[in-house]
C-alpha cells in the first residue's frame, strides 16, 4: 500500500477500534462508508456485494446483481467469520475430532476422548465432499464453496494486517486458523446437526429390563412394566397434525390463580382444513431382541461415550435435555387473517451464542433470521413468502446391535451373523495432542456400523447403525432449499430431503401453514425386532429397504391441519406414528399440551389469535411448571382428608394459593422463588419414588429416567387418571392407593424443608435457579474465552422469532446475548457483544429486518466486499488480496457522488462532503471497519 498521511487510520487494529466504539457510535447516523471488492462470477463479470451493519451489529449482505445465489454466500462467510471465527474453528475441529491438537490433553474436559467420540459419530461414513457431489446441485455445491471461500477471505485479511488481531481463544492456546475447505464448512452442519439425531435409550431399556427380570424372575413380566415406561402408540398423546378423538385432553389451567376449565373441543375454530396430509403408521412393539451381558455397565459405558460431548449431562441421565418449540397458526383463525409463526429453538445459552442472525439479499431472493453459527443458510425466519422454523425430532434414528465376536490371535477378529463368520474391519486412528504424545487408537466396523463397546471378556461388542449415515448433505440441501421456499407446497417437498429426525414448519402470506417431520425409521413390516431394545446382531441388519423414509412421503406431514395450527415442542408427528426408543414420552402428559391448551384459550375467548399472543405463549411456558398443572391439584385433593400437622398444614396453604409459575422475584427474576413452589418442587420427586419405588425396585433407578423425563411424564399421568387415560397400566402402583403416595411424599419433603428454612412454610423462600451464559456450547466444547453473565432458568428458546405474514410482515426476534463473538487478546469486546440480553431478560423484541428500507434506516456501518477476477476466482479455492487502496483524509475529501478506487479489484469507499461529517465519517469507519 502507497504511504499516506491517513495511515494510521487504515492501520487501526481491531482491538482500537473496539475501545474507540463508544465516541464512534454517537456519529453512526452521520452517513456510512463502504469498501469495495469485486466476486468474479462463471461468466467473467464481477459483481459488488455489500454488507450493512444494523444497530445491532447484525449483517445484512446484499448482491442483487449477481448471475446466482453464490456472491451473497461469499459476503455470509466473510461476515460469519469476522463475528464468529473462533467459534467456527472450534466447530470444524468438533466435526473432525482435532480439538486435541490446540486446546491438549485438558484438565476438567479430556479432548482426546471428545475427540475419539466425535470422530465416531460419522466413523465409516463417505466424506462430505463425496456426500455433496452426489446430493447436491452443481448451484449447491457453487454456494458452498462461495461461503467457504468469504471465510478464508476474512482470515487472510488478518493475516496479511499488521495491526488485525485473531480472536482471543487463537493468542490464549498459540495457533492461528488455518483456510477452510468445503468439507470444514460442511463439517460445522453436520457436526453439530448429527448431534440432535444422534443419541438412542436402547440400552437403558435394556438394563431396565434386565434389573426387571433379575427382580421378577420373569422375562416376560419385566416386558410388562418396561412397556409401562416405554409404550406404543398412546391415542391421547398431542400430536402436530391432527389430534386424535379417543384420548384425553387435559383442561386449561390458569397458572397464576391455579384455576381450571374444561376446554372446548379442540378445533373450536377451524382452519381450511387438511389440504394434503400424510399420516403414516410406524407401530413397532414387540418381537425378539438382545440384552448385553451386564447391560447396567453397557448403558452406563454408553453414557460415559455421550457425555464427553454433551455438557451437562447426569450420571446415568438422559444423553439429551434439549428441544425447541414452535407453533405455526392459520391466516383464518387469527385476528388480521395473516398467518402467524413463532420459533425458540432450545439450544442451551452461551457467549457467544451457538446461534447467529444475517439478512440474505440476492437476484431473486431475500431471507432474513438466524442459524447456527457458520451453517450457510437460515434456519430460523422468513423470506418473501414464508416463514420457517425447526425443532428436533426425537424419533428413532439409531439401532444399538449386540453382536457376537471372536477375538482369534493368529488372524482378524470376527463376528457371527446368520451361522457365518465375517471380519471385523478395523482403522488406526492418531489423536495430535498438543501439549502430550500423540494418541492411536482402533476405531472398528461390523456390517451394523461403528463399534461403540467392545467387550471380548464376554465375547460380545455393541455396534450402532444411523439411518442418516452417509446421507448428511441431502440435510444440508433440505435447510438450503427450505429458505428460499414459495408455498406450503414447496416449502415440504424441500424439507422432505431430510434425513435426520427434525420437524419442519411453515406459515406464509397466504395465509397457509406446514408441518413437516423429517428422517428414516425402521419399517414395522420390515422390521421383526423390538426396537426400543438392542437388537440381535447375529440375525438382524437394517438395509435401506427396511426404512420409511420422508423423501417417499411415508413420514407425516400436513398442509393447513385442523383445527388451524401446528404446535410443536419435540412432541408425536400423528395419530398412529409410534414412539421409539427415544421419544418414549409421546404421552397424554405432554409438554406440547401447554401450548395447545393456551392456543384453545385463546380461541374460546377471542375466536383468533393474534400477533401480541405469540409472545404471551412464549413467556407463560418459559416459567409454567408443567408438573404442577398436571399434579398438583391431585396433591390437594389427597390432603384435604389428611392428618396435618400444623407445619403441614402451613405448607398446604402455601402450596394452594401458589399457582403454577414457577418465577422468581427480584431483578431479572433472580430472587427467590414462593414458597409454594418451593415446597411443591421438593414434593414432586418423593411422589415418584413413592407411587413407583415399591414396584420397580432395584431398577427404579434406571425406570426413573423414562418416569420423569421433562418432556413429559406419561406413567403418573394414566395412575392417577386411569378413567380418562388410554393405555392401561400393568401394575397397581403404590399399591393401588397413590392418594396414600401423595400424602406420604408431602409429608417426607415438608420435613426435609423444616429442617432445612427457619421459620413457618411461608418463609420457605428457594434462591432461584439460574443459567450461565458461558463459553460451553451444547455439545461440551468451549466456543469462547468469557461469559456474559447469568439469567434466570427459564423453559425458553436459545432465539425466539416471531412473524406475522402479509405483502407487509412484521417480523420481531432476540438472540441474547448478541451477534457479536469477537473477543481481542486483551479481552476488549464490541458493543454487539451483549447487547441483546437486557431485552431478553425484560422479554423484549427487536425488529427483524428485512426489507431494504428497514436495513437502510438502521444501518450504522457499510462494507462492500467484491472479489477479484482472473486468479482470484471463488471457484479455484484461491483468496484475493484484502489490502485497501484508498481511505478518508481530512485533506482530500471526495464529494457524495464520488468514490477513490485503484485498480480493477481493488476497494473503495465513499465518504461525506465537510470537515465535520469527514471526522463523524472516520471515526464510525474505525469503529466498524472491523465490526465484530
Amino acid at each position: 500500500m502507497p504511504d499516506s498521511p491517513h495511515h494510521g487510520w487504515q492501520r487501526a487494529s481491531r482491538r482500537d477500534v473496539l475501545k474507540a466504539g463508544t465516541a464512534a457510535a454517537g456519529m453512526a447516523g452521520i452517513g456510512a462508508l463502504q469498501t469495495e471488492l469485486t466476486y468474479a462470477q462463471d461468466n467473467g463479470e464481477s459483481v459488488t456485494v455489500t454488507i450493512r451493519r444494523d444497530e445491532y451489529g447484525v449483517p445484512h449482505i446484499y448482491a442483487r446483481d449477481g448471475d446466482s445465489r453464490a456472491p451473497v454466500f461469499y459476503g455470509y462467510g466473510y461476515a460469519t467469520a469476522k463475528d464468529r471465527l473462533y467459534q467456527l474453528e472450534l466447530y470444524r475441529r468438533y466435526y473432525h475430532g482435532t480439538v486435541a491438537e490446540v486446546l491438549g490433553e485438558g484438565d476438567e474436559n479430556n479432548w482426546i476422548q471428545f475427540d475419539q467420540a466425535a470422530r465416531r459419530n460419522t466413523a465409516g461414513e463417505p466424506s462430505l465432499d463425496e456426500q455433496a457431489e452426489e446430493q447436491l446441485t452443481g448451484d449447491q455445491r457453487e454456494v458452498l464453496q462461495a461461503f467457504t471461500d468469504g471465510i478464508n477471505r476474512y482470515i487472510q485479511e488478518v493475516r496479511d494486517s499488521d495491526e488485525m488481531e485473531f480472536h482471543k481463544g487463537f493468542a490464549d492456546h498459540g495457533f492461528e486458523p488455518d483456510d477452510f475447505t468445503t468439507e470444514d464448512a460442511a463439517g460445522m452442519f453436520v457436526g453439530s446437526m448429527a448431534y440432535f439425531s444422534g443419541f438412542q435409550l436402547e440400552t437403558l431399556g435394556a438394563s431396565v429390563v434386565g434389573a426387571l427380570t433379575a427382580q421378577t424372575g420373569s422375562e416376560e413380566r419385566a416386558m410388562e412394566l418396561f412397556a409401562d415406561l416405554n409404550w406404543g402408540d398412546d391415542p391421547g398423546a398431542p400430536t402436530s397434525t391432527v389430534q386424535s378423538d379417543d384420548g384425553y385432553t387435559p383442561p386449561y389451567t390458569d397458572v397464576q390463580t391455579g384455576e381450571t376449565t374444561s376446554p372446548e373441543a379442540s378445533g373450536t375454530a377451524t382452519g381450511g382444513g387438511s389440504a394434503a396430509a400424510s399420516q403414516p403408521t410406524n407401530r413397532i412393539t414387540g418381537g425378539d431382541y438382545a440384552i448385553p451381558s451386564d447391560a447396567a455397565a453397557v448403558h452406563e459405558r454408553e453414557m460415559d461415550r455421550m457425555r464427553t460431548l454433551a455438557s451437562g449431562l447426569d450420571a446415568l441421565g438422559l444423553p439429551i435435555k434439549y428441544g425447541s418449540n414452535a407453533l405455526a397458526v392459520q391466516g383464518d383463525i387469527t385476528e388480521s387473517g395473516d398467518a402467524l409463526l413463532f420459533g425458540g429453538p432450545q439450544m442451551g445459552f452461551n457467549t457467544p451464542s451457538i446461534m447467529y442472525e444475517a439478512g440474505l439479499h440476492g437476484p431473486d431472493f431475500d431471507v432474513a433470521g438466524s442459524t447456527v453459527a457458520g451453517y450457510p443458510f437460515i434456519m430460523f425466519g422468513h423470506n418473501r413468502n414464508g416463514a420457517l422454523t425447526s425443532t428436533a425430532g426425537i424419533d428413532n434414528c439409531l439401532q444399538m446391535f449386540t453382536e457376537s465376536i471372536t477375538v482369534n490371535e493368529d488372524g482378524p477378529d470376527t463376528y457371527t451373523f446368520q451361522g457365518e463368520e465375517h471380519e471385523i474391519e478395523t482403522t488406526e486412528k492418531t489423536i495430535t495432542v498438543a501439549d502430550g504424545e500423540d494418541v492411536t487408537y482402533t476405531e472398528r466396523f461390523t456390517r451394523h456400523g461403528v463399534v461403540t463397546q467392545w467387550d471380548p471378556e464376554n465375547g460380545q461388542a455393541l455396534a450402532q447403525t444411523k439411518s442418516y449415515a452417509g446421507r448428511h448433505m441431502n440435510c444440508w440441501r433440505a435447510y438450503y432449499e427450505a429458505q428460499f421456499a414459495e408455498d406450503a407446497e414447496e416449502f415440504r417437498d424441500a424439507a422432505q430431503q431430510c434425513d435426520y429426525a427434525l420437524n419442519f414448519l411453515w406459515a406464509d402470506k397466504s395465509g397457509d401453514i406446514a408441518y413437516v417431520h423429517l428422517g428414516r425409521y425402521p419399517d414395522a413390516e420390515t422390521v421383526e425386532w423390538d426396537t426400543r431394545l438392542p437388537a440381535d446382531g447375529t440375525q438382524y441388519e437394517l438395509t435401506d429397504d427396511d426404512y420409511l423414509s420422508a423423501s417417499d412421503g411415508e413420514v407425516p406431514s400436513a398442509i393447513n391441519p385442523d383445527p388451524g395450527y401446528s404446535a410443536q415442542w419435540n412432541n408425536k408427528p400423528a395419530p398412529g406414528w409410534n414412539n421409539g426408543d427415544l421419544s418414549y414420552s409421546w404421552s397424554t402428559d405432554h409438554r406440547v399440551q401447554r401450548i395447545i391448551n393456551l392456543v384453545e384459550h385463546r380461541l374460546d375467548e377471542n375466536g383468533a389469535v393474534n400477533f401480541e399472543d405469540m409472545k404471551d405463549i412464549i413467556y407463560d411456558v418459559s416459567f409454567t411448571d408443567l408438573r404442577s398443572i398436571r399434579y398438583k391439584n391431585h396433591l390437594l385433593d389427597a390432603l384435604d382428608g389428611a392428618d396435618l400437622t400444623e407445619t403441614e398444614q402451613q405448607a398446604r396453604a402455601e402450596l394452594d394459593s401458589w399457582g403454577h409459575f414457577a418465577q422468581a422475584d427480584g431483578e431479572d427474576n433472580e430472587g427467590e422463588y414462593p414458597a409454594g413452589y418451593t415446597i411443591w418442587n421438593a414434593t414432586f420427586p418423593t411422589i415418584l419414588q413413592e407411587v413407583f419405588a415399591g414396584t420397580f425396585g432395584d431398577a427404579y433407578g434406571p425406570a426413573s429416567y423414562f418416569l420423569n423425563y421433562d418432556y413429559g411424564r406419561g406413567t403418573l399421568m394414566r395412575v392417577l387418571n386411569p378413567e380418562e387415560t388410554a393405555l392401561e397400566l400393568q401394575a397397581d402402583y403404590a399399591g393401588g392407593t397413590p392418594e396414600e403416595a401423595l400424602v406420604s411424599a408431602f409429608k417426607s419433603a415438608v420435613g426435609d424443608l423444616a429442617e432445612q428454612y427457619d421459620g413457618d412454610p411461608s418463609s420457605w423462600q428457594s434462591e432461584a435457579a439460574l443459567h450461565e451464559f458461558n463459553n460451553l456450547a451444547l455439545f461440551g466444547m468451549p466456543i469462547g474465552v468469557t461469559s456474559a453473565g447469568n439469567t434466570a432458568l427459564m423453559n425458553r428458546g436459545t432465539e425466539n422469532h416471531i412473524v406475522r405474514l402479509s405483502d407487509d410482515p412484521r417480523a420481531e426476534n432476540i438472540l441474547p446475548p448478541g451477534n457479536d463473538g469477537y473477543v481481542a487478546p486483551d479481552g476488549s469486546t464490541g458493543d454487539h457483544y451483549n447487547d441483546q440480553l437486557e431485552l431478553f431478560e425484560n422479554f423484549e423484541y427487536k425488529q427483524l429486518l428485512f426489507s431494504d428500507d428497514d436495513v437502510e434506516a438502521a444501518t450504522e456501518s457499510t462494507t462492500e466486499l467484491t472479489m477479484g477476477d482472473g486468479s482470484d476466482d471463488p471457484n479455484d479455492g484461491t483468496t484475493p488480496d484484502p489490502t485497501p487502496t484508498a481511505e478518508p483524509t481530512p485533506d482530500s475529501t471526495p464529494t457524495p457522488s464520488e468514490t477513490t478506487t485503484t485498480g480493477e479489484s481493488g476497494p473503495g469507499f465513499t465518504a461525506l462532503t465537510g470537515a465535520a461529517a469527514v471526522i463523524g465519517s472516520a471515526l464510525v469507519w474505525l469503529r466498524k471497519r472491523n465490526d465484530d
